[in-house]
């Protein structure tokens, strides 16, 4: 019996480096950021008891002003442009 193996890291397939660029235009463009703005985009494995395998966590840094985090519990190549201003919103 044999499986479709997509590999995330393969070319021509959105990965995960794709998805995360894309979210770090939507943050600056959701968030009206200035050029200066730094933001990072990292998906994170949870091994704790009642947390989802993985975790999407965003940090916007501005200058003068302190970090901002936002975690979302989904997995980066699942979260979708809804998910990510629901999240900015909201933190």
């Amino acid at each position: 019996m044999s499986r479709r193996f997509d590999n995330p890291l393969g070319r021509g397939l959105p990965g995960p480096v794709e998805k995360a660029r894309t979210l770090k235009a939507w943050v600056r463009e959701i968030l009206a950021l200035p050029e200066a703005a730094v933001v990072t985009v990292s998906e994170l494995a949870c091994t704790l008891p009642d947390c989802p395998p993985q975790e999407t966590v965003i940090l916007i840094l501005l200058p003068d002003m302190p970090p901002r985090q936002i975690s979302m519990h989904t997995a980066l190549l699942a979260v979708t442009r809804q998910d990510l201003e629901e999240a900015l919103h909201a933190g």
